[in-house]
């Protein structure tokens, strides 16, 4: 799992080392070159690497994410080698299946949304939210959007529902926690590290 006390020379290896622990895994088909999912996954890795040795040494300078989800449930969140645009994004499931579909989806953090749009080759139905300070999040895959670019959100909103759409094999919540354009390893709160690849279990008991 990762930990707070990362230094950016940890941060680095792991990074490194992150998808050969994983190497097993199946990979996500390649989103269309003309996807959003595919512009992102070619952020050049020196400016990749370079953000995430940033964000692993000031952990106090994140905005306060929560889970995207209601209070009371329990969620499965992993990763894996090959999962596009990042290995630092996470798949969150309820249940297995069609379980998932129609679930509620939450901000993590009040924002401004810049972009509400369908990704034929990628995301399918997703919402990018902006944080401030260059911070954004991201829900994909969703089965409806709720919020149009330029709507102000609060933190805990509901701002659409889980869904199938886009690249995907079945439904679940494809989430990212993004920093100057660079999907970084997602911290819930102020100490649930996300845990790579996973699975973990993730649950939310503020401001639901």
């Amino acid at each position: 799992m990762i930990r707070p006390a990362l230094t950016a020379a940890v941060a680095l290896a792991a990074l490194a080392i992150a998808p050969a622990l994983t190497a097993s895994a199946v990979q996500d088909p390649s989103p269309s070159p003309q996807s959003y999912m595919a512009q992102r996954a070619a952020v050049p890795a020196a400016k990749a690497a370079a953000v995430r040795a940033q964000v692993a040494q000031s952990v106090t300078a994140r905005p306060l994410l929560r889970v995207p989800f209601r209070c009371g449930e329990n969620w499965s969140g992993a990763s894996r080698s090959g999962h596009s645009p990042s290995y630092w994004a996470v798949d969150l499931n309820w249940g297995a299946g069609d379980d998932d579909l129609g679930k509620p989806v939450k901000t993590s953090a009040a924002g401004t949304v810049v972009r509400s749009a369908y990704d034929a080759g990628g995301y399918g139905n997703y919402i990018e939210i902006a944080h401030g300070d260059g911070w954004h999040t991201l829900y994909a895959h969703l089965q409806n959007r709720g919020v149009a670019v330029n709507d102000q959100v609060t933190d805990s909103q509901q701002i659409g529902h889980v869904g199938g759409t886009g690249n995907v094999t079945a439904p679940h919540l494809h989430y990212e926690q993004i920093k100057d354009g660079v999907v970084v390893a997602a911290l819930f709160g102020t100490s649930t590290w996300v845990a790579y690849p996973g699975p973990a279990t993730y649950s939310r008991t503020r401001d639901c």
